[in-house]
């Protein structure tokens, strides 16, 4: 077994090597004669201004913000900036508009982009939100204003809220489902949509069988799964705690059962359900 998880180990760090950011650092490094730290500084800034030819998924927008490790202060122009891609629309939009309206839509959306451009290294202010969204600024407050009496945590600069503090919304919803929450009080008391509520249970049991496996860097995960490794990491203390807990552990398992069904049922194995619980399409 440990053999097996040191040739997957390898395998990913030999995957993660062939990129085009190590070719072109690499590069740097061995016909300039820089340093890592040179290479590295130099590719960020090059990707950033000429590599953003890459086609946008319908509803995406490209977006100038300034970089998450700036501090309050100082000018504007003497801040580092950083193009980050945002899904200012989604199909399940609509849903969330027609049950909560406007102002439920703003929320979603506010949260979506806030977090989107953190991980891609940015932080967008109030002001941004409004502007990409089209409604004034005021309007983001009085939004962000009920937001912090939720659990989540605001990844917005500018606000006077630790962004260490609180949990993402996608970690919220998830989190209400490991306490036997249906969909639709998870849709009420979130204001999501069912297809958003799926896709982060999709992406939460994709991590909970990668551990299964045997996979634990919450980078390798990420790198496998298409996800951050921050959203890894908060789903893994989500999956920690909730082993501690009875009744979320036995929600667990539950959801260990419906992934293990799915993939035999693709495999095309015979399997005995164990669980009368609905089984949706994960995979």
């Amino acid at each position: 077994m440990e053999l097996r998880s040191e040739q997957r180990r390898a395998t990913y760090r030999r995957l993660a090597e062939k990129t085009r950011q190590r070719q072109f650092i690499e590069a740097l490094e061995s016909e300039f004669e820089l340093s890592p730290r040179e290479s590295k500084g130099i590719y960020e800034v090059v990707e950033e201004m000429f590599f953003e030819d890459e086609p946008l998924r319908e509803g995406q927008v490209r977006y100038v913000a300034v970089g998450a490790e700036e501090i309050s202060g100082p000018a504007m122009s003497g801040l580092r900036k950083k193009t980050v891609v945002l899904t200012r629309d989604e199909q399940s939009d609509l849903d969330v508009e027609r049950d909560h309206g406007r102002g439920g839509i703003r929320k979603v959306k506010l949260l979506r982009m806030t977090e989107e451009a953190y991980d891609q290294g940015a932080l967008l202010t109030q002001e941004d939100v409004g502007r990409i969204i089209g409604v004034s600024s005021r309007t983001i407050r009085r939004d962000v204003s009920q937001l912090t009496h939720t659990p989540v945590k605001l990844y917005l600069r500018g606000i006077q809220r630790d962004i260490g503090r609180g949990i993402s919304h996608k970690v919220w919803i998830v989190g209400l489902y490991l306490e036997w929450k249906t969909y639709s009080e998870i849709q009420r008391i979130t204001g999501h949509s069912l297809g958003s509520i799926k896709t982060y249970l999709n992406d939460f049991a994709r991590v909970l069988m990668a551990r299964e496996r045997g996979i634990v860097a919450p980078e390798e995960i990420g790198y496998y799964i298409g996800r951050s490794a921050r959203l890894v990491k908060e789903y893994v203390v989500l999956i920690e705690q909730a082993e501690n807990k009875p009744e979320q552990k036995g929600r667990i398992e539950s959801l260990k059962e419906q992934m293990k069904y799915l993939e035999r049922e693709k495999r095309g194995i015979e399997f005995k359900k164990k669980h009368s619980g609905m089984v949706w399409r994960l995979l």
